[in-house]
């Protein structure tokens, strides 16, 4: 019986910005639902304070204190995912990144091959307010990859904040990323279910990696992929000149990609990693366990479908029998 990877969502932004308020909102909602949510919590501490919270309206909270989950804490992650999925049933699952966590590289996590079999990223939600310049420069730093990689920009207490700052703060961060839905709001006051709801689209004259928009009227179904990663499966070997060609192809605006695949006519098993700014990796291996052959490729802002179409060129074709 095939396994559908459960839906999962990244709740991510800046310190006090009220990301446990916005999680207790989606908790409520799914739990109406009928769901059987499982919650990651994310606290740079080694106590979790908001865990206990969660926990009144979740199946299941697993902590993961102690630290940042996009480091110290990134194979807990997979490991946390794997015990909600398989020991609790959990049908949804929503990760709240600590205010010191970059999203980055929790999407980086996420999106590994043995961890995307469980759980596929569905939604990353930036929850913000403007930051005072006393912020530390890490803070600062995670605040920016929150705001880049948000599929939902939340910008949350608007009632402490006079007109013009608050729009020079809505105008700062839409410069950043002009792609995401806005939503403008005081004590995370929003509709989940308008939050979770399908996004808005238009046609385009050429597929992007981006999905969203604040000027983009209408319900649609989503794309086959998340707007800032994809997956190509692979369902032969590669040809292995072609496929390096293609690798110097590789847009500026890709900033990871990573998988599992086989030359043609060689019987080792291939790790693919590419990381600007330093060259893409190809590393023969033996996995007991081997994940289905597939790439997967982060960013935004390049044409997916021209790439996904010319990476598939590269699958040798079988060899005609006489």
């Amino acid at each position: 019986m095939t396994f559908t990877p459960v839906p999962f969502y990244i709740l991510c932004g800046s310190l006090g910005a009220g990301k446990t308020t916005l999680l207790m909102r989606l908790l409520e909602y799914w739990k109406a639902q009928g769901r059987r949510t499982g919650v990651l919590m994310n606290e740079a501490g080694t106590v979790s304070i908001d865990g206990p919270r969660a926990g009144t309206l979740a199946e299941q909270v697993m902590n993961l204190a102690g630290g940042c989950v996009c480091c110290d804490t990134k194979e807990d992650l997979s490991w946390g995912i794997a015990q909600l999925v398989h020991d609790h049933g959990s049908d949804v699952l929503i990760l709240e990144c600590s205010g010191l966590a970059d999203p980055a590289e929790v999407i980086d996590a996420v999106t590994d091959a043995f961890t995307a079999r469980l759980a596929s990223l569905e939604r990353i939600m930036a929850l913000l307010h403007p930051v005072s310049a006393e912020e530390s420069h890490s803070s600062v730093y995670v605040t920016t990859q929150a705001i880049r990689c948000a599929d939902e920009l939340i910008l949350n207490k608007r009632d402490l904040y006079v007109p013009g700052h608050w729009e020079r703060f809505r105008t700062a961060i839409l410069d950043q990323n002009p792609y995401a839905r806005l939503w403008e709001t005081s004590h995370a006051r929003l509709n989940a279910a308008d939050l979770l709801a399908p996004y808005p689209s238009a046609k385009q004259p050429a597929p992007t990696n981006v999905l969203l928009s604040k000027s983009r009227p209408g319900p649609s179904q989503r794309a086959p992929y998340h707007p800032i990663a994809t997956t190509v499966s692979l369902p032969g070997p590669l040809n292995r000149r072609r496929f390096l060609t293609w690798v110097k192809t590789f847009p500026k605006e890709l900033e990871r990609a990573k998988g599992y695949f086989r030359f043609a006519q060689e019987p080792e098993l291939q790790e693919f990693q590419y990381a600007p700014p330093g060259q893409a990796t190809i590393t023969p291996l033996t996995l007991l366990d081997e994940p289905e052959p597939a790439l997967v490729l982060i960013g935004r802002g390049y044409d997916v479908e021209i790439l996904r179409t010319e990476l598939l060129a590269t699958i040798e074709e079988p060899t005609q029998s006489a």
